[in-house]
């Protein structure tokens, strides 16, 4: 008798006394290597993970091109590839708005996974290292250089719209609500960290909202110049179904598109975090709607998270990319969507 250990780790103790119970013992070893591929196979797309070091900010008045005065929305939905929803029946409004606006048919995510890591990509230009969907507690992100920093020392101002969050600054998930996509509140800076618990601060309650605050703000026409939304885990594709997602845009956007903020010179970029199917891909849909855009443009340019971040900075004029000082220079805005010039101010 004696003790086989596979490749995987298992070890089985096999008295080898028989020819039947050698071909056991290959087929075994067949099992082991093939769940080893399997697993392998499984595996997300990761080469975009990033530890860089922000450049500090210095403060200045953000000029925004002429043209852009008004609000930044983004909508994020959730997991669903290209394919997914362009072109797909059980989509008709969101085809609609890819038709009548601009297209990014080259964009993908910058190969992170999974989703919080790219959501916090949207607002700092990198990931701090996240490969996980785990809630504030796991990480504590020291950078004060994310977009949120860079809008307030511009004297701009941001909210972060989340449905189904109820009290603001929510740090932990519950129900409908997830804190792995609201990536504001991962920053020590918003969260109140002190190194051994939260002290949510007056910026964090003021500014990380429930989504039920956003009507009260276009009606009021307090809508910040920039403002992120979130849709709650059946909303936003996660969860619910393409149809459901559908409907619910169909429901909301109609308002932020009637809306003075987006009117005069404001601009909505409806995206999906990452693709869809099991590890995700690398292809979700992106749509650009503005009275800025080029109506029917249907670009095929190479765009991806930080190029999304590089042109909402060029919008509200504050630096580019300063979690990403190395390439900056590299990533190309996403002027080629929009009939109207941009250019950033730096800080």
């Amino acid at each position: 008798m004696r003790t086989l250990t596979f490749s995987h780790g298992a070890s089985a103790r096999l008295i080898l006394a028989t020819q039947d119970e050698r071909i056991i013992l290959v087929a075994m070893k067949i099992i082991a290597v093939g769940l080893l591929a399997v697993g392998a196979a499984c595996s997300p797309n990761t080469s975009g993970n990033t530890t860089a070091k922000c450049r500090p900010l210095e403060p200045a008045v953000a000029l925004s091109p002429n043209g852009w005065d008004g609000t930044v929305f983004t909508i994020v939905m959730e997991n669903k590839s290209q394919g997914d929803i362009v072109g797909n029946v059980g989509a008709p409004y969101i085809n609609q708005l890819a038709n009548d606006n601009a297209i990014a048919l080259g964009y993908h995510d910058s190969f992170v996974h999974p989703s919080e890591a790219n959501y916090i990509w949207m607002v700092s230009g990198e990931n701090f290292g996240v490969l996980d969907d785990d809630d504030p507690i796991s990480h504590h992100l020291d950078s004060t250089s994310h977009l949120a920093d860079q809008l307030e020392m511009s004297g701009l101002t941001w909210h972060a719209y989340q449905e189904s969050m109820g009290d603001p600054c929510g740090l932990k998930s519950h129900g409908r609500y997830a804190a792995k996509h609201n990536p504001f509140v991962f920053f020590n800076d918003v969260n109140g960290w002190d190194g051994t618990q939260f002290q949510p601060s007056q910026r964090c309650i003021a500014n990380v909202v429930d989504y039920s605050q956003l009507d009260k703000d276009l009606e009021n026409g307090t809508v910040p110049k920039y403002a992120f939304i979130t849709p709650n885990l059946d909303n936003d594709m996660h969860d619910g179904s393409i149809a459901q997602g559908d409907a619910w845009l169909a429901h909301e956007i109609p308002k932020i598109l009637a809306s003075e903020a987006y009117q005069s010179g404001g601009v909505l970029f409806l995206l999906w975090d990452e693709g869809g199917g099991y590890p995700a891909t690398d292809d979700p849909p992106f749509i650009a709607i503005s009275p800025n855009v080029k109506k029917g443009m249907k670009s095929t340019a190479d765009f991806d998270t930080s190029s999304y971040l590089k042109t909402v900075e060029a919008i509200t004029g504050v630096g580019a990319l300063p979690c990403d000082p190395a390439n900056a220079g590299n990533v190309g805005m996403m002027q080629e969507l929009f009939a109207l010039p941009m250019t950033a101010q730096a800080i």
